[in-house]
């Protein structure tokens, strides 16, 4: 993900919204059971309807990947 991209997702978000160290967004991004783990870039977590609608538009524009993921505490790979 280029700087310009992270600088604009944390601008709709803010920073406390966007996880980009290696470590916690791993944690992230492991299911509970540690048997399935994603590869994310980074994590964003917006706080507002508004946010997630930013955030779709722009990953619409720049054509960015996105997966959404609620709480990770659900049975996985069933």
């Amino acid at each position: 993900m280029s700087t310009d991209l992270v600088q604009r997702f944390t601008a709709i978000v803010g920073p406390q919204g966007l996880v980009s160290d290696a470590a916690a967004v791993q944690a992230l991004a492991t299911d509970w059971r540690k048997r399935y783990a994603g590869e994310p870039l980074a994590v964003l977590k917006p706080a507002t309807v508004e946010e997630v609608s930013a955030i779709l538009r722009l990953a619409t524009e720049t054509r960015t990947a996105i997966v959404p993921q609620g709480g990770n505490t659900g049975l996985c790979g069933g």
